[in-house]
């Protein structure tokens, strides 16, 4: 059985990969980076001094935001993949205040209570231990800090289920994570918790194109080992043309999730 330490690899090495297409392509991420920004505006004035941690920042399209809403304040630009991590760091240019490094957030060690805001968009769903990776972030947030997360959860991709179901051949999508768990792991450390979730769509002119630009992407690391033949494949995209009269629609179940850390007495 493949590890996940190999797994983990192989999700490094795929979005190496895909850098410059990610950047221009990865529309549902960008869409989300967006909503998150918009979801902060309400809480940007709130956070306590302190500096600012971004994981998974991707090409940065959370970031951008982060940059323009708290100028002069430490902010730490990370992600998993080094290409990533240079390309930020060319896109933005040089800052005194703001740090690009190279992290893994589910398995680097923080300090505690430490950081003002916490953000990660569209990145928790990489984790082996989603819930427990979140909730150990947490900790890391100072007295009235703030985390702001999301990520596509288990109720996405419910018509590529369906139609798997229905053809009687696998489906190969990851398993993501389950949100009810997430919040009741996050709500048993001292913080409030609040989410919304919402339906994305993405489209795309058949099953290849879909499956190529997660290829592109860099987000196609199976991580169930689970793959269809070109029969299957090809059983798959009639099957879900015909249901969706002649497109592929693609649904991604989003999850936003802020967590206030409570002031000390």
């Amino acid at each position: 059985m493949v590890s996940f330490m190999d797994k983990k690899l192989e999700i490094k090495n795929n979005f190496s990969r895909s850098v410059s297409y990610y950047d221009k392509n990865a529309t549902i991420q960008k869409d989300v980076a967006d909503r998150m920004a918009k979801a902060l505006e309400p809480w940007q004035q709130s956070i306590p001094d302190g500096p600012i941690l971004e994981i998974g920042s991707g090409t940065g399209f959370f970031t951008k935001h982060l940059i323009r809403m708290y100028p002069g304040r430490n902010i730490v630009v990370s992600d998993l993949c080094d290409k990533m991590v240079q390309f930020c760091r060319e896109k933005f240019g040089p800052s005194d205040s703001v740090e690009f490094k190279t992290i893994d957030a589910e398995s680097d060690v923080f300090e505690e209570k430490k950081h003002a805001l916490i953000a990660g968009s569209y990145a928790a769903h990489w984790f082996n231990h989603p819930s427990k990776s979140l909730s150990k972030l947490a900790s890391s947030l100072k007295p009235g800090g703030l985390m702001l997360i999301s990520f596509p959860v288990k109720e996405s991709f419910s018509n590529w289920r369906k139609y798997c179901l229905d053809l009687g051949i696998p489906f190969t999508g990851n398993t993501l994570p389950d949100l009810e768990q997430v919040v009741i792991e996050l709500s048993m450390g001292p913080a409030q918790v609040d989410y919304y979730e919402d339906d994305m769509i993405d489209s795309f002119k058949n099953v290849f194109d879909f499956f190529r630009h997660l290829k592109n992407t860099g987000t196609s690391t199976n991580l169930a080992d689970k793959q269809l033949s070109v029969k299957q494949l090809k059983l798959l995209n009639n099957y879900w043309l015909e249901k969706e009269h002649a497109r592929i629609r693609v649904q991604y179940h989003t999850a936003f999730i802020a967590v206030k850390r409570d002031l000390e007495p």
